[in-house]
């Protein structure tokens, strides 16, 4: 991965994600800690509430015990009924027995009157008495009573005898057959003679509770609070919502009740979707069995919306700072962490010409900082190691030249003794042709030899190698024959001179020393790849394997040195192949020069490569 795409990275891993993560989770804990906080209040709001609801009901209890307990309140219903063998209905006005119809009718509304002005929210009131004879008092409008016979077989009717004068309430929409037409609250309890405490009857009182609308109006209008009241009966019938939802419906159909745990005698509050809403729902408790009511829970949902407003708007303004911040960063790491890393680019992309050998390479100088200087102290490195460079290139190959002429100045003396000897034993000899051939041959190779030039073509050295051959034939006329193959296509190719001769004059020193049969000397030529790679194979002595092993780690330079043999009275006797392996290794560089094949009785083959140039393309 490239510098520019690690630092983007790790600036987005180590910066971007981090203030991500941040802020999430201060959302996130600020959610919590505000849920928290929230329930903690809407709890104590919750009792409250409970506490009015609960004074409410008290008060609907006094009333009902009040009423029950006037003696002459009870008297006149049962004497409307004993002397007018009929119903009273104070709203319709009407008595179908009785003689005194208006003073039946002045003493009803004189009640009336009486019962509204202690307590309003009274609707209907119904007297089931055990004489089977029913009483009607209806105080706003018109309510259907419940049949006796339907009351006497509903299984509350069982509880209100039961309780013998406690009351027992139904609330709305909990059971329809018993709150009536208007679906209100009702108070069903056993009416007592207030001397005796005897049975007689079953009172049935329909109650209109507006304090409940103006307990919630009043806790919802505090701080203009969204929220939404509900009173829940045992069985999950909503007995009141605040909202007015359509009658009969069910807590479930708004929340998970799965979830929220409606059974539950403490106080809870969790987030959750309330009629598919975001909210806050908490359940209180409203312990009201000991006042004739059944397990009712108070619900109270607060829009998640609200609670979070200004949590919302904080976090706008996080997220503002933050994305501001993020440009900023973004504007930083383009203007300035991107420069330097363009400049190490531009650094690291010129350091890597440089290691190709291009020394020409340059870093643009821009600005006036510290990476100026940076690009300008490469600069100045790579000029300075360019010439330093030039100076040791110069002096290497001065040094080469050197070395050249100095292996070149031990070959000439080299041939020009051998070839004296070999005149010297054919003039003792008396042989003169022999000898003028000889020095023909001789003045051959030294007008070669001579030469200015380091490298000749192949066919030059072939005749200079012919030459001195032929010179040995006529000195060692019985010992040795020599074939030369050589592609005539090669011939215009360039050698270093005297690169053959030192491999061949080696053979017939060493090679074929104390054979008793004729030596062969074989010199062929193949192109392999762009080199030409020289074979010269011999059929001789062979060289030993620690002796070839000397050769490649011991600096071994002569076969004489690899045979073992010492000069005679100082002289070399052999001129050394390492000597032709260090010229073409200088000449033409690593890769190029001799090596040796060789086992003793097997012969040796030396192999000579050298790089493929034709004359005058070089």
């Amino acid at each position: 991965m490239s510098l520019s795409k690690r630092i983007f990275t790790a600036f987005f891993a180590f910066i971007i994600i981090p203030l991500f993560v941040l802020g999430s989770v201060s959302y996130l804990v600020s959610q919590k800690v505000t849920e928290k906080k929230y329930a903690e209040q809407t709890e104590l709001t919750l009792k409250a509430i409970g506490r009015n609801i609960n004074n409410m009901i008290k008060e609907a209890n006094y009333f009902s015990d009040f009423w029950v307990t006037m003696e002459d309140s009870v008297e006149v219903v049962e004497q409307s009924i004993d002397d007018g063998g009929g119903n009273v209905d104070p709203a319709g006005g009407e008595s179908s027995k009785g003689t005194d119809f208006y003073s039946q009718l002045l003493e009803k509304e004189r009640l009336r009157k009486r019962v509204l002005l202690t307590y309003p929210g009274i609707h209907s009131l119904t007297l089931y008495r055990n004489d089977n004879k029913q009483v009607n008092v209806n105080f706003s409008a018109k309510d259907t009573p419940i049949p006796r016979e339907e009351l006497e077989a509903h299984p509350i009717y069982q509880e209100v005898l039961r309780k013998n004068g406690a009351p027992v309430w139904i609330g709305p929409n909990e059971d329809k057959n018993l709150t009536g037409d208007y679906n209100l609250f009702t108070q069903i309890r056993v009416l007592l003679d207030v001397e005796t405490m005897k049975n007689k009857g079953v009172l049935v009182t329909r109650f209109q509770l507006n304090e409940l609308s103006k307990i919630f109006t009043f806790y919802n209008s505090q701080g203009k609070i969204d929220r939404r009241f509900l009173i829940v009966a045992g069985n999950g019938n909503i007995v009141y919502d605040s909202e007015k939802s359509p009658e009969g419906r069910r807590i479930s159909d708004y929340v998970d009740t799965e979830t929220l745990d409606m059974h539950s005698s403490v106080a809870q509050s969790k987030t959750l979707p309330f009629d598919e809403h975001k909210s806050l729902v908490s359940v209180q408790d409203l312990q009201l069995q000991r006042l004739g009511i059944g397990d009712w829970k108070l619900v109270m949902v607060t829009s998640w919306q609200y609670l979070s407003g200004d949590m919302a708007a904080v976090l706008r303004w996080t997220v503002v700072i933050t994305s501001f911040s993020l440009v900023l960063a973004l504007v930083f790491n383009l203007i300035f962490v991107r420069r330097m890393v363009t400049l190490i680019v531009r650094v690291v992309r010129a350091m890597r010409q440089v290691e190709r050998g291009d020394l020409s390479t340059r870093v643009p100088v821009v600005g006036n900082d510290e990476t100026t200087a940076l690009s300008r102290g490469f600069n100045s490195l790579v000029k300075r190691v360019s010439e330093l460079l030039d100076d040791v290139t110069e002096e290497q190959s001065r040094k080469r030249k050197a070395e050249m002429m100095l292996l070149q100045a031990q070959i000439k003396p080299h041939f020009l003794f051998n070839a004296l000897e070999s005149i010297n034993i054919l003039a003792v000899q008396n042989e003169g042709r022999k000898v003028s051939k000889m020095v023909q041959r001789l003045a051959n190779i030294f007008r070669i030899s001579i030469q200015q030039k380091e490298e000749i073509t192949i066919e030059q050295e072939l005749q200079h190698l012919m030459s001195y051959l032929e010179i040995q034939k006529y000195r060692f006329e019985e010992l040795f024959e020599y074939a030369i193959d050589v592609p005539k296509e090669l011939m215009d190719c360039t050698i270093l001179k005297l690169t053959l001769q030192p491999l061949v004059e080696n053979s017939i020193q060493h090679g074929f020393e104390g054979i008793d049969y004729m030596g062969r000397i074989e010199v062929r030529a193949a192109i392999e790849g762009r080199n030409i790679a020289f074979y010269v194979e011999d059929n001789g002595i062979g060289i030993a394997e620690e002796q070839l092993a000397r050769f490649a780690t011991s600096g071994i330079t002569t076969l004489q040195e690899m045979y073992a043999e010492s000069p005679e009275m100082g002289e070399r006797r052999g001129l050394g192949v390492g000597n032709v392996a260090d010229r073409l290794r200088i000449h033409y560089g690593n890769g190029y020069g001799v090596m040796l094949c060789s086992a003793p009785g097997c012969g040796t083959t030396i192999k000579c490569l050298i790089p493929l140039e034709r004359e005058g393309r070089r």
